[in-house]
Formats: structure tokens, C-alpha cells, sequence
């Protein structure tokens, strides 16, 4: 009695753990879901590739444009500095009459000094002041020439100035000529090499005609739609939109097995269980009478 009833709990277990273990071993079930678009819009990357290299191409030709303007402007100042070469001119020209007045200032006061020394008592004091006077006319004059010979370097270093600084303008706008033609070469690569590709994906094969249907001959009219098959077509169409859309409980993950398999399974394990109610039965009576 022990034994049998040993048995019949083995079976009812492995009755109940049979579905259990034919489950697991089942693909797992997946809630289907709509693919995301990954692939990138050709036509609106080529649009922006466009876009891009038509800038870039107003760019080049604006930096152009300002490059040879800045070339004409240091033409010209090269030609002529003005305003700066205007005052180095007006500079030496005051600096050549300051040393002239210098030189005349120091030949009066070396006369009237030579002056003073020969004076008798008498013009003594007339030759001395006229040596005072010729001595400050002389240190006034000799102070204009080395301001003058001041103002003279002054304007020459304003004018090296500005003209290195149009050297430096000329060079900036060359070399924003130069960055824009580089910009521009890289733009154009890169639309020029996103045409090469999707020029070099295969183009859709167009729908081909039936081989039965004889050229020029127009298709078959299509059959008359009924309410019944309307109804049909909407149910239909409804039941694959919302799996399209929800997913099904009843549809297993994409890794290749059938999706009959979990009925298989769940009817195993129906199976299974049946026999060993059926077993258990049939042992329970005899065991019964037993005991009677």
C-alpha cells in the first residue's frame, strides 16, 4: 500500500513539474513591437550636404573678395602712407629748419662771446649782453633741433607701424582665403561622397507584370465587394494592426522556433496530467476493496 501510494504521488508530481519543465524549455514569449526606423533619410542628408556646401561656396567667394580688396588698400598705402608719410614729411622738413636755426644760433653766440673778449671797458657790457642773449637763443635753438629730430623718428616709426600692420591685415585675409578654400574642398567631398553612395545602392526592381496577362490587354476588373467580405477585411486588417501596434502574448521572440510550440507544450503537459489522474484512480480502487 505504502508502495503504491509512493508511485502514485512520483506521478502526480511529475505530472504537475511535466508542464513546468516542457515550459521552460520552450522559447520564451515576446510581445511582438514595431522595428524603430534606423536607417538615415538620404534625400535630407544630401539636401543638408547641399546646404553646406553651397555656405561654404559664398564663404570662399566673400573671403576672396575681401582678400583682393585689402590687397588693393595696401597697394595704395604702400603707394602712399598717408596720413603718416604726410607727417615724416612735414617732421624732416621742420627738423631741417630747426638745425638750421641751431646752427645760426651757435655762430652768433660764438661771435658774441668772441666778441665779449676783445670789448674794450667801455662796450664791455653791451658785447655782454649781447653773449647772454646769443648763448639762450643758442640752447633754445639746439632744444627745437633734438625735438624736431624727435618728432622726425616718431613719424618714421608711425609709418613702419602702420604699414606692417597692412602687411598683417593682407596676411589675415590671405589665410581666411585659404581656410575657406579648405572648408570648401571638405564640403564638397562629403556631398560628392554621399552621392557616391546612395549611388551605389541597388535601385527597387519595379512590380513585374503577370506572365499570364497579355500585353495591352487592361487587368481583370476587380470582384464585387460584399458586406460580408468588408466585414471580414476590416476584422482582419483591425487583428493585424493591433498586433502590429500591442503585440500578441501569444507570439514567441524572434529566435526561430514555431510558434505552435507552446501549444505542443501546454498539450503535453494536459496529457501528462490526465494520466496520472487516470493512474491514480485505478489504483485507488483496488487498494480500497483491499481494506474492505
Amino acid at each position: 500500500m505504502n508502495l503504491r501510494r509512493s508511485l502514485v504521488s512520483a506521478v502526480l508530481v511529475a505530472a504537475v513539474v511535466s508542464p513546468a519543465a516542457v515550459f521552460s524549455a520552450a522559447p520564451a514569449f515576446a510581445e511582438s513591437a514595431p522595428k524603430a526606423a534606423q536607417s538615415r533619410n538620404e534625400s535630407g542628408s544630401i539636401a543638408e550636404l547641399e546646404r553646406a556646401a553651397a555656405d561654404a561656396a559664398k564663404a570662399y567667394e566673400a573671403a576672396v573678395a575681401n582678400e583682393a580688396k585689402v590687397q588693393a588698400e595696401v597697394t595704395a598705402f604702400l603707394d602712399d602712407s598717408q596720413p603718416y608719410l604726410g607727417k615724416l614729411q612735414a617732421a624732416k622738413a621742420a627738423a631741417v629748419k630747426a638745425a638750421a636755426a641751431k646752427a645760426a644760433a651757435t655762430k652768433e653766440a660764438e661771435e658774441a662771446a668772441a666778441a665779449y673778449a676783445s670789448a674794450s671797458d667801455e662796450d664791455r657790457p653791451k658785447v655782454k649782453e649781447r653773449m647772454l642773449k646769443a648763448f639762450d637763443a643758442a640752447n633754445a635753438a639746439t632744444a627745437a633741433d633734438e625735438k624736431a629730430k624727435a618728432a622726425v623718428t616718431a613719424a618714421g616709426k608711425a609709418l613702419d607701424d602702420a604699414r606692417v600692420e597692412a602687411f598683417r591685415k593682407l596676411d589675415r585675409a590671405q589665410k581666411a582665403t585659404k581656410a575657406a578654400a579648405t572648408a570648401q574642398a571638405a564640403a564638397d567631398k562629403a556631398l560628392a561622397d554621399a552621392k557616391a553612395a546612395a549611388a551605389e545602392k541597388p535601385a527597387e526592381k519595379p512590380a513585374e507584370k503577370p506572365a499570364d496577362q497579355p500585353a495591352g490587354k487592361p487587368a481583370d476588373k476587380p470582384a464585387a465587394v460584399t458586406p460580408a467580405s468588408v466585414t471580414t477585411k476590416t476584422t482582419t486588417t483591425t487583428t493585424n494592426t493591433t498586433r502590429a501596434t500591442t503585440g500578441s502574448a501569444t507570439e514567441l521572440a524572434e529566435t526561430g522556433s514555431n510558434p505552435a510550440t507552446p501549444y505542443l507544450a501546454l498539450g503535453s503537459g494536459l496529457a501528462i496530467s490526465l494520466g496520472a489522474a487516470a493512474l491514480y484512480v485505478s489504483r485507488r480502487k483496488p487498494a480500497a476493496r483491499n481494506t474492505a
